[in-house]
């Protein structure tokens, strides 16, 4: 009886051995990935952007993307919606704060802006960007630029 005693307790927690390996589900929910990106245009001139992708698990692949840019110019925080499709095709819309430096392209030097933007990849992340931002600090100088257009050539996100 003794004998029969250990594999059989051994068999009845098999099952629970096996449910203990498989993963749970509110782990690993969303997929974070890292972003970079280069980009030439109006008004940070040349500038390299950096974030994260969190990819939320589900049929598409799509989810927010956060950036951190810097350039000649200027930096800009954005955050948005993305959605990838394949080959590095995708798009994003975004919300974003641009600060300028003493010499943008056609913006106000050392003002904040905040705004918009649309981005397009067409095949391995090569693609463009357009946006509009309206003024939130105050100028008094010379070209206000109240409203800027922006437009950048990019490769990556």
């Amino acid at each position: 009886m003794r004998r029969l005693a250990l594999p059989a307790l051994l068999v009845v927690m098999l099952p629970l051995r096996a449910a203990a390996q498989t993963p749970d589900d509110t782990t690993g929910y969303v997929h974070i990935s890292p972003a970079v990106g280069f980009h030439y245009g109006v008004p940070l001139k040349i500038s390299v952007a950096a974030g994260g992708l969190f990819d939320f698990r589900g049929p598409h692949d799509d989810g927010v993307i956060a950036m951190a840019e810097m350039g000649q110019g200027g930096g800009e925080l954005s955050i948005g919606y993305f959605r990838m499709i394949r080959f590095g095709q995708g798009f994003d819309v975004r919300l974003a704060g641009l600060r300028t430096l003493p010499d943008p392209r056609s913006a106000a030097p050392e003002t904040t802006y905040l705004g918009a933007e649309a981005h397009v990849m067409f095949l391995l992340g090569v693609g463009g960007r357009i946006g509009y931002f309206r003024r939130a600090t105050p100028y008094s100088g010379p070209n206000t630029y109240d409203n800027v257009g922006s437009f950048r050539v990019s490769v990556g996100l």
